[in-house]
Order: structure tokens, then C-alpha cells, then sequence
């Protein structure tokens, strides 16, 4: 058990409360939901507690360099072990913890050895990170009180699960990721995911293909990580419906007003996928993607 892990259990009733409380919030999904967006979310849910450590590696970051920022890449993996063990009791993990938990535990024994003293700052990043979730959580409680006749599970737009795949943070960790060990593990739950990925473009989606004035397939050039005012730049590999052709480059809307209040992005890219959109052309010529628009290649690994 590390420090960090010492730490936790010094606090565990805290944390326990907080999954009783998740469970606890967990929408009942409409019948009509398809088995295979059900089982998107549940994967979504199995690796929410590595999706901190992953976004750390696709960033490019790595412990064992840096005392303080190895405190935190103890804590983090502290929480996360701790949130997918307790996944594992409840057999909510869909088969991912296994792997996830090895991930965690490579990733532990890349932290350096330091001094006495970097135990202490381990268990105040430790605490730091718990008043962090506790705020937040504060947070998503004054969220739900004010929209509490919303729910938002219940009423699952499946199309948004084809816009945003779940595998895009270990895609991007794949990119930068040095330890052989590490790249292994995530590239794992890439191909699991990719499986699930590939139900849910198989659904029947013709409704949505026919409300849209634009379909193609497409080629994304460039992303700009965070700049979702600005459109991304793709070029149309197989022109289907609407006014657009072969080789031109078109521009895709991430949100429908870049200078509204920000409540996420419509879809979600990264540059080299291929994509069919579908899509609503907008006076200034950009592309607004719809439901019905769904990833059909990625880049080799």
C-alpha cells in the first residue's frame, strides 16, 4: 500500500458515501434505449477512474522526473484504484478493471524514490484532490436542484454517444505514451471499445440521413485542442448527398453558436479519422453535424 493509498483509507466512509450517492443517481435508461447504448454507457462508466491518469499521458506527461508532480501521480492513482476496486465489488466493471488496475499499478512504479518529505506532500495532494471532488460534487447537487425535472439519462440521445467516442482519450494517450507496458494496456481497451463503437454505427440511422442536407464521407486535417469556436477543417472523401465533392475542403462546426455559453461540443474529432456526416449547411457554408453522423476509420495505432 503507498502512502497515497494510506491516506485514502484514513478517509474511506467520505468515499464511500460518494458511490452510494452515485448509485443512488443512476437514472433508470427508457426501454427503448438499444442494448448496445446501454452497454456504451456502462463502458463509458468502467473507465471513468483512469480517464484522469490517461489525459495526463496523452498530454505527455510521465512520473518519475519531478518530486511534486510524482505526489500527484500517486494521489491520482490512489483515487482511481480505489474507485475501480470498488467497481469490481459491485461488478459494475464490464470486464476493464483488470487491465485498468494493471495500468495503475505501471504507472506506480514509475514514480521515483524521493525523501521522507515527499510522503507528507503525497497526503496533502491526497487531501487536495478529495476537497476538489467534494466541491465539484457540491456543485453538480445545485445543478441537479435546479433542474430536477430533467433527466438526463432517461431521455439518452444514442446519436451523441456515435459523435463522441469513448476511446478518443486513449487515442490520444497512444501518441505519447513511452512505456511499452502502459501503450499495451490502453491499446486493450481501444479494441474492446472498438467493438461496442461498431453496434452502435449498425443501427438504423435513415431517419437522421434523411434529415440532413448534407451527408459525405470525410478526411479531418487539423484539430485545435480546446478551440472549439473554431471550426474543423476536413476534406470530403466520398461526396453523398448535398452540395459538396470530391477533395474539397469543408469546415465543421463544433458548436452551433461559437460565441453562445459552452455546454460541450457537438461531435468529437481527431485529426486523421474518417467520418460520415451528417450534417445542416449554414449561410457562411460550415457544416452543423446531426445525429446520424458516426466515425468509419481511425489512424493505425
Amino acid at each position: 500500500m503507498t502512502v497515497a493509498d494510506d491516506r485514502l483509507a484514513r478517509i474511506g466512509p467520505e468515499l464511500d458515501a460518494w458511490e452510494r450517492e452515485d448509485a443512488s443517481l443512476a437514472s433508470v435508461l427508457d426501454d427503448r434505449v438499444p442494448d448496445c447504448a446501454r452497454e456504451a454507457l456502462a463502458l463509458l462508466d468502467a473507465l471513468r477512474p483512469i480517464i484522469p491518469i490517461v489525459i495526463k499521458l496523452g498530454a505527455g506527461q510521465a512520473p518519475g522526473t519531478d518530486a511534486a508532480q510524482d505526489a500527484s501521480w500517486a494521489a491520482s492513482v490512489a483515487l482511481s484504484r480505489r474507485a475501480l476496486l470498488a467497481q469490481q465489488t459491485a461488478r459494475t466493471e464490464h470486464g476493464l478493471a483488470g487491465d485498468s488496475l494493471r495500468l495503475l499499478d505501471r504507472i506506480d512504479s514509475m514514480v521515483g524514490e524521493w525523501s521522507d518529505e515527499w510522503d507528507e506532500v503525497a497526503r496533502r495532494r491526497v487531501q487536495e484532490l478529495v476537497d476538489a471532488g467534494r466541491s465539484g460534487r457540491q456543485r453538480g447537487r445545485e445543478l441537479r436542484e435546479r433542474r430536477q425535472d430533467f433527466e438526463p439519462q432517461r431521455h439518452l440521445n444514442v446519436g451523441w454517444l456515435l459523435r463522441h467516442p469513448t476511446d478518443h482519450y486513449l487515442r490520444m494517450a497512444t501518441r505519447t505514451v513511452a512505456d511499452l507496458e502502459c501503450r499495451r494496456l490502453i491499446e486493450k481497451h481501444i479494441a474492446r471499445l472498438a467493438l461496442n463503437y461498431q453496434e452502435l454505427c449498425g443501427l438504423d440511422w435513415t431517419a437522421e440521413e434523411a434529415a440532413a442536407n448534407v451527408i459525405c464521407e470525410m478526411q479531418v486535417v487539423d484539430t485545435s485542442p480546446g478551440s472549439w469556436k473554431k471550426p474543423v477543417t476536413a476534406v470530403v472523401t466520398k461526396p453523398i448527398k448535398g452540395d459538396t465533392s470530391l477533395d474539397e475542403q469543408i469546415a465543421v462546426r463544433l458548436v452551433e453558436d461559437p460565441n453562445g455559453p459552452f455546454n460541450g461540443t457537438l461531435v468529437s474529432f481527431l485529426a486523421g479519422e474518417r467520418w460520415l456526416t451528417c450534417a445542416r449547411e449554414l449561410e457562411d457554408g460550415t457544416l452543423l453535424p446531426l445525429d446520424g453522423t458516426r466515425r468509419c476509420a481511425v489512424p493505425s495505432l
